[in-house]
């Protein structure tokens, strides 16, 4: 099996037909190294910002797996790993660990202790360069009045040489070197190499790296005329994690200096989890007086590729890890994965770079929340962080009209009941709100296909507060459910909207019943006998609720956003148009900022894809609930149930998933998952969700 670097070096007239101009960034503090002005992707990620909080503290060590580092290169020698148990060049293993002279890392191409390029053998110049360049991104010294400025300036750069020095190595010689960073105490693993062929030794030692809690980041690789979608082509070693349904490395997209996808980077929704600048790279290059093709010039601009991108996210697992020690791989790859900004990508791209754009200043201000203020040594676990709450499931259909609310972790059922007649077997959709004002949130239901339009009110016991019908009393086309607050009191009101042929409409009551805004006819435009789905949320930080609409199966996958007054405010699609088979909506802030994000599901026939917009459609990350196989939909809710910023997402699987309940912390880190009845029970259920 080979491996091929990742077009480390693209000439500029091959990738883009423009130039760059200089950046002069605004910032509290000012290094002074010579280059940084063509450093333009440091300020695109804040590093300014991250730094006046932390450059790091030289405690971290960073193992890069390539072609070798310029070991005496100005800007990193001081930065370079050295094995204190080793004596450099005496050709004795002194600290046993079965590697000689191993004192800056080791070359598993020439099987000997100095892991730079070789000279003498056929090479390429960009091969040849590939690992200094990373290396300069991720670790040159800042601040030292030379070249450039690495994301962490204080941190120890172990050089790793498994490719030689025209980029070609095999899984073999990476699985040695994942195993030697391992050994000698990486903090973090750098990858800035595919290949296409599954190797199970590799993925062992990558998994047993990060059982022994190093962050393992790889490059997503390159392809012509707009990337490859890798669901559909896997590529290693970034999807090894995925394919053992485990979430061991951060995989990275590129994007350019507009946030907007690379032209040439590879993309997936489930093998990618962040972007990170990779086009137009300034950064430190292999030098050597005595070498004629490297003899000019130890710096260079124009390098590209998802090799870039990479070490950038490499580096700023670093800077976290060095800011506070005692967060895991775990709390690293989320922090990073909540934190980060918008990636414009399009057509088949869209929704599939991770959840967004390194920011490297918002997740050094996020990490506090991942560490006990009582215990700074103390890491808080994602799990660990799960407040308790309670959710409440009910059957999709073909079950008796059952609701049964459980603990978080699912082991035990705190109430049961039966929101209708015993002999209803429509389904039963439900949602939670404080519609009393008493601050205690009450459970909502209403009926599947074949129900009257009755709305039912119960207290978290199950007893039943209060009861209203939402049309007339002959409609059995089913309803949806949603609560929220329209006028800034406090108290949530009941949003219902209409099944199929039940003329598209959407009813405003307060708990008691009474109509408290006219009737909307949402999609009066396109049909008046589709299927209308509801959320409320309050998209645009108003203080008050917007009504949000989706519509069933048949029909394009367009999301509408209302005032409660009926004033429409915007629409998007929430997928391809050629979609049809109907969109789930939810609400809440996923980010902590103030304004509910929208975030939407597939119906069944779909795939289990998740994303999330802002109010203007704006896409902000995507996620599969479930197997990427799995065609029963995907239903929908948002809570606040964690200790993180910001709300939760449950997922519950459609007809043919069982009764899956999953809870997703922000940007897809699944945080709990139980089945609220026998796995083998494939009609399809909908949840609700509320902390304690």
């Amino acid at each position: 099996m080979s491996h091929r670097i990742l077009s480390p070096w693209i000439p500029l007239g091959l990738l883009f037909c423009f130039i760059i101009s200089s950046v002069s960034p605004a910032r509290a503090f000012t290094p002074d190294d010579e280059f940084l002005e063509e450093q333009w992707y440091l300020q695109n990620i804040d590093a300014y910002t991250a730094w006046d909080t932390h450059t790091g503290d030289g405690s971290v060590v960073v193992a890069i797996l390539d072609t070798g580092i310029d070991l005496d290169h100005p800007d990193l020698k001081e930065n370079i790993w050295k094995n204190s148990a080793e004596i450099e060049g005496d050709g004795i293993d002194n600290d046993n660990n079965g590697w000689v002279d191993d004192f800056n890392g080791y070359d598993f191409i020439d099987d000997d202790g100095s892991p730079i390029p070789t000279q003498g053998e056929a090479f390429d110049e960009g091969a040849v360069s590939h690992g200094t360049v990373i290396a300069g991104i991720i670790g040159a010294v800042g601040d030292n009045d030379e070249g450039i400025a690495g994301i962490i300036w204080d941190v120890q750069l172990m050089s790793v040489r498994i490719l030689d020095n025209q980029g070609i190595g095999d899984s073999n010689l990476a699985r040695q070197g994942v195993e030697y960073a391992t050994a000698n105490g990486a903090d973090v693993i750098n990858l800035s190499f595919t290949g296409f062929d599954f190797d199970d030794a590799l993925r062992r030692a990558i998994e047993e790296a990060y059982e022994a809690g190093i962050v393992v980041v790889a490059a997503m690789g390159n392809a012509d005329h707009g990337g490859m979608n890798i669901d559909q082509h896997a590529i290693f070693p970034a999807c090894f994690g995925e394919r053992a349904q485990e979430d061991w490395i951060l995989g990275v997209a590129a994007t350019d200096e507009n946030d907007v996808k690379a032209d040439f980077s590879n993309y997936g929704a489930e093998c990618t989890d962040i972007s990170a600048p990779g086009q137009n790279i300034f950064s430190a290059v292999y030098q050597d007086d005595d070498w004629e093709a490297f003899s000019e010039g130890s710096y260079q601009d124009s390098w590209s590729g998802t090799s870039m991108a990479s070490p950038m996210v490499a580096g700023a697992a670093a800077l976290l890890k060095s800011a506070y020690h005692s967060l895991s791989p775990d709390d690293i790859k989320l922090i990073l994965r909540l934190s980060v900004d918008p990636v414009t990508a399009t057509g088949d791209a869209k929704g599939k770079m991770g959840s967004g754009r390194l920011n490297i200043a918002s997740a050094l201000a996020l990490a506090p929340s991942f560490v006990d203020a009582s215990d700074s040594g103390s890491s808080v676990s994602a799990r660990e962080a799960i407040s308790s709450y309670r959710i409440a499931v009910a059957p999709e259909s073909g079950s008796p009209p059952t609701v049964r609310v459980f603990t978080n972790s699912g082991s035990e059922v705190v109430a049961a009941f039966d929101a209708y007649d015993s002999s209803f077997t429509g389904g039963v959709r439900l949602t939670m709100g404080d519609v009393d004002g008493d601050g205690q949130e009450e459970i909502v239901t209403v009926p599947g296909p074949g129900g009257g339009p009755q709305v039912r009110v119960f207290d978290l016991e199950g007893n039943l507060e209060s009861q209203f019908y939402a049309f007339e009393t002959t409609l059995r086309s089913g309803l949806y459910v949603a609560t929220g607050d329209i006028n800034g009191d406090g108290i949530e009101e009941i949003a219902v909207s209409t099944d199929e042929d039940g003329s598209a409409r959407v009813g405003l009551f307060d708990r008691g019943g009474e109509q408290v805004e006219s009737t909307l006819n949402a999609f009066e435009d396109l049909s008046a006998g589709r299927s209308v789905r509801l959320t409320m949320g309050d998209v645009d930080g108003d203080g008050t609720d917007e009504v949000i609409l989706s519509l069933g199966q048949g029909y394009e996958p367009l999301i509408r956003i209302y005032e409660p007054d009926g004033e429409f405010v915007s629409e998007f699609l929430a997928y391809t148009s050629t979609y049809d088979k109907g969109v789930f909506v939810a609400s809440g802030d996923l980010d902590g900022d103030g304004d509910d994000e929208i975030v939407t599901g597939t119906d069944n026939g779909g795939g289990p894809q998740v994303q999330i917009f802002d109010a203007a459609g704006t896409w902000l990350g995507t996620f599969f609930a479930y197997d990427s196989a799995f065609r029963g939909g995907v239903r929908l809710s948002v809570g606040n149930l964690s200790e993180w910023p910001g709300a939760s997402i449950i997922t519950a699987a459609g007809p043919g998933g069982g009764p899956h309940i999953r809870v997703y912390n922000g940007y897809a880190q699944l945080i709990g998952t139980f089945f609220s009845d026998d796995e083998n029970d494939r009609e399809g259920i909908n949840s609700a969700a509320w902390g304690l």
